[in-house]
């Protein structure tokens, strides 16, 4: 079985963001677009809140079409262990690299689902650890 390719939330905002939709339509379409392009329409809770946490009054109605055709692989359950292997993610330090909250919970709900995060941060990798196999 192939292993879960889950979107970051850099990459559904660049995509968005490069697209200007301009009706509920145009973005959904953009979003298959985007998942065509990627091989995936996977994503997280904490991909589906940032993403959602850069929309405005006037552009809400657009940011929750473009989110329709994706999935929500964890289904907004976050487990207790999920929060606990991101704290240990959060302490993993390493010289100039800051680590953030929604990276640290996206990787942990990724390991738990034993899937690999796609991102177009060339720094997400190295603000998370090494995953041990």
């Amino acid at each position: 079985m192939a292993r879960p390719r889950i979107l970051d939330t850099n990459v559904l905002i660049n995509y968005f963001a490069m697209t200007k939709g301009q009706t509920e339509a145009e973005c959904r379409r953009y979003a298959e677009e985007l998942i065509d392009f990627q091989g995936t329409n996977q994503i997280v809770s904490p991909v589906r809140v940032e993403f959602l946490a850069g929309a405005t009054n006037k552009n809400l109605k657009l940011f929750v079409a473009f989110l329709k055709p994706f999935i929500v692989l964890d289904k907004q359950n976050i487990p207790a262990g999920d929060w606990r292997e991101a704290e240990r993610i959060a302490q993993w330090v390493r010289t100039g690299r800051d680590r953030k909250l929604g990276d640290c919970l996206i990787e942990a709900i990724a390991k738990r689902l034993n899937g690999d995060v796609i991102s177009s941060d060339r720094d997400f990798k190295l603000r998370v650890p090494p995953r041990e196999r």
